[in-house]
C-alpha cells in the first residue's frame, strides 16, 4: 500500500510559531514529501497477557466478552520524523532554500535540488547510526469468542497479538514557502504576500527530489481481536521484548515518480493563509494601544499618505 507523508505535518503549520521567521516581515518554511511504500509482512508476534480464565469442571465455558486496554505501541510517523528532520538538516535545508531564493520572487535554480539530495543522503547516514523510536500510549478494543471444553484444568489467556509491517521512505520532493508582509500599492498597510506565486497550475516552489531514504519494520497490534492460549501453551511461546519499537535500514532503491498536479493534501499556501493574517497589525500578540498605533505609525512611513498628509508633508505649515 502507497502512503504519502509530510513533515513538518500539516497541523503544526496551521500556526505561526511553526514558521521560521527571517526577519520582522519575513517567514519562511520547508516540507519534506515522502512517498511510503507499505507492506505486510508473514511475521506473527505475541505479547502481554490481558485477562486469564478458568473453566469449570463439569460444564463446556464458552466466553464471549468484550474490553479495552490500554497499550504502547509504536508510534511510525514521529519515528519518522525524528530519524529524519534532525535540528542540523533543517537548519542545512533552510540555508541552502533561502540562500538561493532571492528577493523578490524567491524563486530557486533548477540545480539545486542535486545539491540538497546530498545534503539529505549526508545527515541521513549519521542519524541511521543513532536513531530513535518513539511510542505512544493508546486505547484498544479486543474481544473473546471461544469455547472451552470442561475438565480443563489450566488457566486460560488472552493475549495481544502482533503483525510484523516494512516500510519504504522515500523523499520525493520539497516544497517550500516565504510569508513575507510588504506594502500595497497606495502604501497603507503591509499585507501578507506567499512567495513565489504558482505560474498557472504549476507549483514552483517543489523541488523534485526522488531520494530512496530507509526501510523501517515495526509491529502493529492486531486491534479488535486477542488471542487464547493455556498456560504452558503461553509459557512456550516466543514473547516480542520491544513491540513498540521501530527498526530502521538503509534503503537501496530508486523512485520515479511525477509531481502531482493536485495534492490531495493542504498545499503551504493554503496552510499559510490559515496560520497568517492577511494584514501585519492583525497578527496575534499581546499588543497595548500604544504599540498597536506605532506599528500602523511605521508601516505608513514614506508612502503617498505619508508624503501628502501626514507627517512627512512639505508645506508652510510643516
Amino acid at each position: 500500500m502507497d502512503k504519502k507523508l509530510q513533515i513538518p505535518f500539516a497541523v503544526d503549520l496551521t500556526e505561526e510559531r511553526g514558521w521560521n521567521q527571517q526577519d520582522k516581515h519575513l517567514y519562511f518554511i520547508f516540507r519534506l514529501n515522502l512517498h511510503i511504500e507499505e507492506d505486510q509482512t508473514h511475521e506473527i508476534g505475541f505479547g502481554d497477557v490481558l485477562r486469564s480464565f478458568r473453566t469449570t469442571d463439569f460444564s463446556e465455558t464458552e466466553m464471549v466478552k468484550g474490553f479495552e486496554e490500554e497499550c504502547t505501541v509504536a508510534d511510525v510517523q514521529e519515528s519518522t520524523h525524528s530519524t529524519l528532520l534532525t535540528k542540523a538538516l533543517s537548519n542545512k535545508i533552510t540555508g541552502q532554500i533561502t540562500g538561493g531564493a532571492k528577493s523578490p520572487f524567491y524563486q530557486v535554480s533548477a540545480d539545486l535540488g542535486a545539491s540538497l539530495e546530498h545534503t539529505v543522503s549526508a545527515s541521513l547516514e549519521r542519524s541511521l547510526k543513532s536513531t530513535t523510536s518513539v511510542s505512544k500510549r493508546v486505547k484498544r478494543s479486543f474481544s473473546l469468542s471461544q469455547k472451552i471444553k470442561p475438565g480443563a484444568k489450566e488457566l486460560h489467556f488472552a493475549v495481544t497479538g502482533y503483525r510484523k509491517y516494512e516500510q519504504k521512505v522515500f523523499l520525493h520532493y520539497i516544497d517550500y514557502l516565504f510569508v513575507e508582509y510588504k506594502r500595497t500599492a497606495l502604501g497603507l498597510r503591509k499585507k501578507k504576500i506567499n512567495l513565489p506565486r504558482p505560474e498557472g497550475r504549476n507549483h514552483i516552489n517543489r523541488i523534485l527530489i526522488n531520494l530512496p531514504l530507509f526501510k523501517l519494520g515495526y509491529w502493529k497490534l492486531e486491534s479488535e481481536s486477542s488471542l487464547l492460549f493455556t498456560e504452558t501453551e503461553y509459557n512456550s511461546l516466543p514473547k516480542l521484548e520491544h513491540p513498540d519499537r521501530v527498526s530502521f535500514e538503509p534503503l537501496h532503491e530508486t523512485i520515479r515518480r511525477p509531481l502531482p498536479s493536485n495534492p490531495d493534501r493542504p498545499t503551504l499556501y493554503t496552510l499559510s493563509n490559515i496560520a497568517f493574517p492577511l494584514r501585519w497589525v492583525d497578527r496575534t500578540g499581546p499588543w497595548t494601544k500604544e504599540e498597536l498605533e506605532k506599528i500602523e505609525m511605521d508601516e505608513v512611513v514614506g508612502s503617498a499618505w505619508w508624503r501628502l498628509y501626514g507627517p512627512g508633508r512639505k508645506g508652510p505649515n510643516t
